[in-house]
């Protein structure tokens, strides 16, 4: 069901991936402003770079309205898409190659592994990955600075397809 307040339907991943979109061409600064953020502290806390998963923790919780954390469950649960924030570069011969590896989850070394896959935690949180790639500038005196250039929703269709 639509959330005013959210903006999007949490249940739905169509409604996740058409309020995402509009996050293409915004920089993570303008996303903070656009949600009324203006103290300089929470503005310097986003912006460390030294803070691993800072920008994609921007967008969990000041985007789209959640806490950010580390469960086993998708990220949007009640949909099961998996929220992925990742950077990619452009080379100085131009070229474009990812920024960082992308971590789909964690493994739990206190309880047995999943034998049967796709009733593992692993495919629950990789069936729908809402992939959010921005422009890893560093010329940008700040992360917050950096412009988002892609979002879509990745479904296991697309992952097996993709380089047909």
């Amino acid at each position: 069901m639509y959330d005013e307040n959210l903006g999007y339907d949490p249940a739905s991943p169509d409604s996740i991936e058409e309020y995402a979109k509009d996050l293409e061409d915004k920089t993570f600064l303008e996303v903070m402003q656009s949600r009324g953020i203006e103290d300089n502290a929470a503005i310097l806390a986003y912006a460390n770079k030294l803070r691993k998963g800072g920008l994609g923790n921007l967008l969990e919780e000041v985007y789209f309205g959640y806490k950010a954390n580390s469960n086993q469950e998708a990220d949007f649960a009640n949909a099961g898409v998996e929220l992925k924030t990742t950077p990619y570069e452009v080379t100085k011969k131009g070229e474009l190659r990812a920024g960082e590896r992308l971590v789909l989850t964690m493994i739990n070394y206190d309880r047995p592994v999943e034998i049967e896959f796709y009733k593992s935690h692993a495919w629950e949180k990789m069936r729908l990955i809402l992939l959010i790639y921005y422009w890893r500038n560093k010329m940008q005196e700040s992360n917050l600075f950096y412009p988002i250039k892609y979002v879509k929703i990745l479904t296991q269709w697309d992952q097996a397809h993709i380089h047909d």
